[in-house]
């Protein structure tokens, strides 16, 4: 009896770390607490000094978080050299004076710090939720009545500002834009989980009855990363909700995109196997907070999935969370799927990168419209 109890024991210490790690990376995948790394920085002259990381060194303008509360916001310009530890890149503006002294900072794709970079008059408004609740949204209307509505969907683990680089362009191509917030996401309705996009797509579907109640003719979508999820997903169950779809760096096969998380970090590939399992399990994925399992099968739009609206997908190559190799498998034999490769960018900043691709193809998207709706 008393071996008995020893190996029980063993057998505990030796599995618990183990189960510790794939609730840990179950988490990973459907937590929704923001992970922005903090890094030191310092202002040089009119240049800000960052340690060199694949994700300083990039080309392209992109934000600065900082503050005691990371309440104020720089936008960082071109690179201007670097040594191999620290990069030296130009400060374009920024929301308070910049510390010429160290400072703890989180570096962002945001370029704007706020909706009023865009409109001064942009709109605070709440969408009513099927289940008695509301979301918050930012409303940017355009000049004149009758043309489509673009809603902005962000991605999971952070907010609206992402899709404020999308926002502009809709801006420019004169239409209104309402860029909402979904449970779980960001600064949206709180959920202690995501589901990917299986429960979420009826906050996307309640924006869009609300922006047909406020008399959009039309509604077009871009979603960015989890955001393409929670349209596609939509668009399983109501596919004529949406008339136009963009998507960015999206989320088109969760199965796949898990196992290169894990890759990634440099652990077993078996592990992913294991992190599914949990979660698509009735009864583990409860010791995860999910209420009901995520069906990985349901969530793969790269196999037997049609889309019978016009689509655009812009995506890079450099793209190391979700691989490029998702998107030309979504659009593989779909003829209204148009994908726009941009230069090479990390996860979700290609309007970062190469923004003037970003720019012309998402304006051609918005003004080839149906002859009713142009201006």
């Amino acid at each position: 009896m008393i071996p008995a109890i020893i190996v029980a024991a063993a057998l505990a210490m030796v599995l618990a770390p183990i189960a510790l790690l794939i609730r840990a990376l179950a988490l990973r995948v459907v937590g929704v607490r923001p992970r922005r790394k903090v890094i030191t920085a310092r202002r040089v002259g009119e240049t800000i000094e960052l340690p060199e990381t694949p994700l300083t060194a990039v080309p392209g303008n992109y934000g600065l978080w900082f503050g005691q509360e990371f309440e104020h916001h720089a936008l960082v310009g071109a690179v201007v050299r670097s040594d191999g530890q620290h990069v030296v890149r130009r400060l374009v503006k920024s929301t308070t004076p910049v510390p010429t002294e160290a400072f703890d900072a989180q570096w962002t794709g945001h370029v704007m710090s706020s909706p009023a970079e865009i409109d001064p008059n942009w709109e605070d408004v709440t969408v009513p939720l099927r289940d008695g609740t509301s979301a918050p949204a930012w409303l940017f209307r355009a000049a004149g009545q009758g043309k489509p509505w673009v809603i902005h969907v962000q991605g999971i683990r952070t907010s609206r500002l992402v899709t404020l680089r999308s926002v502009a362009v809709a801006r420019d191509a004169g239409l209104t834009s309402l860029v909402i917030t979904y449970r779980g996401a960001g600064d949206g309705p709180a959920a202690p989980v995501s589901y990917l996009g299986q429960r979420e797509w009826t906050d996307l579907a309640d924006a869009i009855a609300y922006a047909r109640s406020q008399g959009a003719p039309a509604v077009y979508v871009v979603a960015w990363s989890m955001g393409a999820g929670v349209a596609l997903e939509l668009l399983r169950h109501q596919p004529t909700a949406i008339d136009r779809l963009a998507l960015v760096a999206p989320a088109t096969n969760w199965r796949r995109i898990v196992t290169q998380g894990v890759a990634r970090a440099g652990l077993p590939r078996f592990l992913a196997r294991i992190v599914i399992w949990v979660l698509e399990s009735p009864v583990a994925s409860k010791m995860i907070g999910l209420r009901s399992p995520i069906d990985f099968d349901r969530l793969d739009w790269t196999h037997d999935h049609t889309v019978n609206l016009p689509t655009l997908v812009l995506h890079s190559a450099g793209d190391e969370e979700i691989p490029f190799e998702l998107t030309t498998d979504f659009a593989r034999g779909k003829g209204n799927v148009s994908v726009v490769e941009t230069a090479k960018a990390q996860h979700g900043w290609e309007a970062n990168a190469d923004p003037d691709v970003f720019r012309t193809a998402l304006t051609s998207w918005f003004r080839s419209r149906e002859p009713e709706w142009s201006p």
